[in-house]
């Protein structure tokens, strides 16, 4: 058994432990692929992507004024292009997502309220 599949059973088995702390986490993404003339109107496809990931916190300080950051964790899809998602929804509440770190596994965003 190759290390990579190793490290991917060790990222699976460790999801799998964690599910009762997990969130259900929802990608959307509108894409625009053209104009229509004809009805003057966008041409635009709504794409959604579920998953389960983790919500983690951290405070800071920054010239005195506490700045916390909240990131989720995902096992990293690679059919999925995350580069592509701007909005995450957690809870019914919408986030702006941005991507912290990539690899072959896991997925960390950070994310910001909108």
């Amino acid at each position: 058994m190759s290390l990579k599949s190793k490290v991917q059973g060790s990222v699976d088995t460790a999801f799998e432990k964690l599910k009762d702390l997990s969130v259900s986490v929802t990608f959307d993404n509108k894409i625009v692929s053209g104009f229509s003339f004809s009805t003057g109107s966008i041409v635009k496809t709504d794409q959604a992507y579920t998953t389960i990931g983790f919500l983690s916190m951290s405070k800071t300080y920054e010239s005195g004024i506490p700045v916390t950051t909240t990131s989720l964790t995902i096992k990293n899809d690679k059919t999925i292009n995350f580069s592509r998602y701007s909005r995450v929804t957690i809870d019914s509440v919408e986030y702006g997502c941005n991507i912290i770190s990539k690899d072959e596994f896991i997925v960390v965003l950070s994310l910001a309220g909108v």
